[in-house]
């Protein structure tokens, strides 16, 4: 048995292998595969198995450079994507605390404390002062 691994380990060297964009291609793929199970159609056939191929081909690819650099805008799609629910996901929990405003600026978003009234805020980004008022 310990042959059988060591000519796979040897088969993937200098292979991409796998990686995040991988893991969630396929996740993708079974996503189709348990759709496929109530819609016959050619067209998502071909989908499917487009898919599968687009997994083994990224798997098997010695071309590292660019797969390393579909993968980088992979994670760098997910981390916006993440990003942007968790924002939102603190702003509603902050929502009777705290108030969100753009600096005038920059137009970075800043977290004030929801204190009634006009205040001078300092941008932490690009470190103006301006005025808001909080109602």
């Amino acid at each position: 048995m310990y042959g059988f691994f060591y000519r796979i380990q040897r088969f993937m060297a200098g292979r991409n292998g796998v990686d995040k964009l991988n893991r969630f291609l396929f996740v993708f793929y079974i996503v189709l595969s348990v759709f496929s199970i109530f819609i016959h159609s050619l067209v998502f056939y071909l989908i499917q198995l487009s898919f599968a191929g687009l997994i083994v081909f990224r798997t098997l690819s010695k071309n590292i450079y660019r797969r390393s650099k579909e993968n980088l805008l992979y994670i760098k799609c997910e981390t916006a994507v993440k990003n942007f629910f968790i924002r939102n996901k603190n702003r509603i929990r902050d929502r009777k605390t705290h108030s969100y405003i753009k600096c005038k600026h920059c137009k970075a978003k800043l977290r004030v404390k929801r204190n009634k009234g006009k205040h001078t805020v300092r941008c932490p980004k690009c470190r103006q002062e301006f005025s808001v008022t909080i109602r």
